[in-house]
């Protein structure tokens, strides 16, 4: 049985269907039974929306150490 960590880890591949049929009905699973995780999934779904509502007029520039910070909270986040 998957657990709470488990489901973010794997929220982007579920949303992107990059699982598995077997990860994807244990996730499935999990949300079934998981108020608080099917509510990160919702929000996580209106957050992808949202940000695809933008417009793309204005491109932002991200420098090496704002990449190097997303990657060190990516690596925390698997932990």
């Amino acid at each position: 049985m998957l657990k709470c960590r488990d489901i973010e880890a794997m929220a982007s591949d579920y949303l992107d269907k990059n699982l598995s049929m077997r990860q994807r009905m244990a996730f499935k699973l999990h949300l079934f039974l998981c108020h608080n995780c099917r509510h990160y999934i919702r929000q996580l779904r209106t957050t992808i929306s949202s940000l695809r509502l933008m417009p793309r007029k204005h491109t932002v520039m991200i420098d090496q150490a704002v990449k190097d910070l997303a990657a060190q909270l990516r690596d925390n986040a698997s932990k």
